[in-house]
């Protein structure tokens, strides 16, 4: 997951459309393409309130290109690794993961553990 698939989910409901052959290209990729269809959501994920802190929390985890969240976490939000560790754990979430593994429920649960 990317930082442009989270917002695309917080957002709106994302689903995979039609194939779009390479052949329809020029010049043609050696893969196919698909359509992605956001729908817009009649209540985001999270309330208006909440987008600066959440989008926050996402950058921090994903400052760090690769790294594991204990460290990007750590520092994109100015915190020690034993306070990133600590929270990651109670979000219920493995300081080892990378930020591009989580679910959008453990980025809506750690921004709320962030307060």
């Amino acid at each position: 997951m990317s930082i442009l698939s989270i917002s695309a989910q917080i957002y709106g409901e994302v689903e995979l459309d039609q194939v779009v052959p390479a052949h329809y290209f020029t010049p043609p990729p050696k893969v196919d393409s698909q359509v992605v269809v956001i729908k817009t959501r009649s209540e985001p994920l999270i309330a208006p309130e909440d987008e600066k802190k959440f989008f926050k929390v996402v950058k921090a985890g994903f400052s760090s290109k690769r790294k594991k969240l204990r460290s990007s976490i750590s520092a994109g939000l100015g915190l020690t690794k034993p306070e990133a560790e600590a929270l990651l754990q109670q979000a219920g979430i493995n300081p080892d993961d990378r930020a591009e593994a989580l679910a959008i429920n453990q980025w809506i649960d750690l921004m709320k553990i962030v307060g």
